[in-house]
């Protein structure tokens, strides 16, 4: 064992040495990696993918280009930086965690696991990965593109998902002491670039003459799947209630689902019990311009689409919630808008 597992990291090295991803928040050779664009790439990175990552990243850096600037920033512009990526509790944790690396640190990230994991957003993944990649200390990195190359390297026949502490103890195993980021990153692009879910490309593997998977054909079969549950499907309705040449806007509570963003107008698909947006069911919603589906990481979403003018309002003696705001339809693109919003918002230029 001892001897593959020195074959493994020294492969995988010189593999990465020649087909790194050239990604802009890395660095190679003797230049030091910047703590502040790896913490930001790793959060951007959970639940996301590199291709959708690269354009928010590099926008998101030349607009505050060191955590001082960014702990400067509001969480409404953070939050519009972030608009369309999804997953967006991640933009309030950043907006957190720059005021303490600011204030407690004086700009300047803490090195170990221990210390990362204290800050806002920051698991037992993301400190492993920060600490390894940004200062090359020596830790055990695990997320799918790992468990998935670990699983068949060393054929662990569990699926992946009871399978976490087998997983843990091998990727410590091919764990080297020197070029520790290096090393992680080797492993993520591997899994990304050739050891593939469903078509892993072998011969171009560097580890092919020392993966247990493939010596025993089942390359296809490791780890073992376990099928996905049929997602629940909601409903529920948004209204893009206009007055002249402008549109209904509020904030939404800053707790639950794209929480703290702005939003038009829905109700009866989040599970929110926010009385403000009670005045909804008094309008009258002939007027349907269309249905949108978006998917979200635990459901589908079905969503009515009605326009409502402003004057159908006042007829109705309701009353609009004095923090909902009036915002110029040329200027919806400023906004904090989800993706979902963002659909709505393009339906209803379409309707």
């Amino acid at each position: 064992m001892p001897k593959k597992v020195n074959k493994i990291s020294r492969s995988l090295l010189s593999w990465y040495d020649r087909e790194a991803r050239d990604l802009p928040w890395r660095k190679f050779g003797k230049d030091k990696q910047d703590p502040y664009k790896v913490w930001i790439s790793e959060i951007m990175l959970q639940q996301t993918t590199v291709s959708a990552v690269i354009p928010y990243f590099n926008a998101f850096i030349k607009k505050w280009p060191t955590n001082k600037e960014l702990s400067q920033a509001s969480l409404s512009e953070i939050q519009r930086a972030w608009s369309g990526l999804g997953y967006y509790s991640r933009a309030r944790n950043l907006f957190e965690c720059s005021i303490i690396i600011n204030s407690r640190f004086n700009n300047n990230f803490p090195e170990s696991e221990k210390e990362l994991l204290k800050l806002p957003g920051i698991g037992a993944y993301t400190a492993a990965a920060i600490s390894a990649i940004a200062f090359n200390n020596r830790s055990v990195v695990i997320d799918g593109n790992i468990k998935r190359v670990i699983s068949r390297l060393f054929l662990l026949k569990k699926p992946i998902k009871s399978n976490y502490n087998e997983i843990w103890r091998f990727t410590n195993l091919v764990t080297p002491d020197i070029r520790v980021g290096d090393f992680v990153q080797a492993l993520m692009d591997l899994g990304s670039q050739i050891c593939k879910p469903s078509k892993p490309l072998c011969e171009s593997c560097p580890l092919i003459l020392e993966c247990d998977a493939r010596k025993n054909n089942v390359e296809l079969l490791i780890p073992k799947r376990i099928k996905k549950n049929t997602k629940p499907i909601r409903n529920g309705s948004a209204f893009v209630i206009k007055n002249n040449d402008c549109v209904l806007i509020y904030k939404r509570k800053t707790k639950g689902l794209l929480a703290g963003l702005d939003s038009f107008p829905t109700f009866g698909w989040d599970n929110q019990n926010d009385e403000r947006l009670n005045f909804l069911k008094s309008l009258n919603t002939n007027k349907k311009i269309s249905n949108i589906k978006h998917e979200f990481t635990h459901f589908t979403l079905n969503m009515e689409i009605y326009i409502i003018d402003e004057s159908i309002a006042k007829n109705l003696n309701i009353n609009i919630p004095d923090d909902f705001r009036w915002i110029p339809i040329e200027s919806i693109e400023n906004l904090s808008f989800s993706s979902l919003m963002m659909k709505i918002y393009k339906s209803y230029l379409n309707g």
